[in-house]
């Protein structure tokens, strides 16, 4: 007799369990609610040129100023006596250049604006090494919009004299025109006030040699920097307290290289919010079953618009953060709306939970929201305070499973993922 075949063993069907749960708890809908809420507003606070009815960037340069771009002067000459047709260049033999910036941030809508006031001092020099005297043309470009970094108390120095600057024909620079005997040194010197937004990027002109080049950009009002494409990185940086200077030196380059800096900043709120927004579905997930371990417990199930009017109230917590912050100082807005939607859910939940103490439905709003969005907010400990909650998180939940009353209530689930029987009574209250 041939041995038996054994029997395959009977592969069960998936279990249910898990997405009937979600469909008792109402977790597509509410996690519908919040994600949409959460999408809108951080796809409205990133987009920096309009939010709160306002055209941001552009109102704030129109106003205070825009990125400043400074060429370098040049000078152009031709030999004494001749006409000025064909000017030839002639690199400077020193480039020393002073800038001194305040820092004026510009509040508009939940953005800094890194506006700065600032006086450039300059001093250059030249040796007519020809062999006869040339005439020169000293020419300062302007590349910014004069009316916007309003441009003010221009002074120029020639060997030591004042004197005046025409403005070009293209509007665009300020010209002097004179003369440098053979073998002199003829030295200019260029003062002006002004302001700007964001960056100063000071020029060298591409096309000749320089040499002894020197920009020394002292800054009060921040200390975080950043440098713009394409430029050279400061020789030294000296940090102070809500200060910072650099400068940059250099004997000879053959070449003309752009020297600046990007400006420091304060830390961008659209950022923050957005972030937080991004990341709202996460820690709503973990409210969602915190309530329902609260149902169970109460054998009080939630209705479906009690389920939905707790996840609009989660999602409306950064619609409501977005638009205070963009009127008034952003850790006022955030302690306005954690403290007030948070009384709000908690007074409902003790509504839903009669039986809860306050305190514990306190503790599940901060810690599904209050602790996620400070994370954010804290960012240089963002990661410790994920792990600090998980930690807690599961330390709890091991605490729990010690107890017999949990053990209890959990034994009394039935098995198909159905809620027991509740009175009818009691699903009315």
């Amino acid at each position: 007799m041939s041995p038996e075949t054994p029997t395959p063993p009977r592969v069960p069907a998936p279990p249910k369990r898990a997405l009937s749960w979600l469909v008792r708890h109402h977790v597509f809908g509410s996690l519908l609610i919040v994600v949409f809420a959460t999408a809108v507003i951080a796809s409205q606070v990133v987009d920096r040129t309009d939010f709160a009815n306002s055209e941001l960037a552009r109102d704030v340069e129109e106003r205070w100023g825009a990125p400043v771009t400074q060429p370098a002067p040049s000078l152009r000459y031709v030999q004494s006596g001749t006409i000025f047709t064909e000017l030839k260049p002639l690199p400077f033999d020193k480039q020393h250049v002073q800038v001194q910036a305040r820092m004026n941030y510009r509040k508009r809508g939940l953005r800094y604006f890194s506006g700065f006031d600032f006086t450039l001092s300059a001093d250059y020099a030249v040796v007519n090494r020809e062999g006869h005297d040339i005439d020169v043309a000293f020419i300062f470009p302007i590349e910014v919009d004069k009316s916007q970094v309003l441009l003010s108390e221009l002074q120029f120095l020639v060997n030591g004299a004042e004197s005046d600057l025409d403005l070009g024909e293209s509007g665009n620079r300020l010209v002097w025109t004179g003369r440098i005997p053979q073998g002199a040194t003829s030295t200019f010197s260029i003062r002006y006030r002004a302001r700007g937004l964001d960056s100063f990027v000071y020029k060298l002109d591409p096309a000749l040699p320089a040499r002894d080049v020197r920009l020394h950009l002292a800054v009060e009002g921040g200390e975080n920097f950043d440098y713009p494409p394409q430029v050279l990185a400061a020789s030294s940086v000296a940090p102070g307290r809500d200060t910072v200077a650099l400068d940059w030196a250099f004997q000879s380059l053959e070449s003309g290289v752009s020297l600046g800096v990007i400006l420091p900043s304060e830390e961008a709120y659209d950022e923050v919010v957005a972030t937080m927004a991004r990341r709202a579905w996460v820690p709503f997930l973990g409210l969602v079953a915190l309530l329902a371990a609260f149902s169970i417990r109460h054998r009080r199930p939630l209705a479906f618009y009690e389920a939905y009017l707790v996840a609009a109230a989660y999602g409306f917590f950064f619609v409501l953060l977005a638009y205070l912050a963009a009127f008034m100082n952003f850790y006022v807005a955030y302690a306005l709306a954690t403290l007030g939607l948070g009384a709000a859910v908690v007074l409902y939940a003790k509504r839903l939970y009669p039986e809860e103490r306050t305190s514990r439905l306190a503790g599940v709003w901060a810690a599904t929201l209050g602790v996620p969005t400070l994370a954010v907010i804290l960012q240089g400990y963002t990661g410790l305070i994920y792990t600090l909650e998980i930690l807690a998180a599961l330390l709890g939940l091991m605490a729990l499973s010690t107890r017999a009353s949990v053990r209890a209530l959990l034994s009394d689930l039935p098995p198909g993922g159905q809620p027991p029987h509740v009175p009818a009574t009691q699903e009315a209250r």
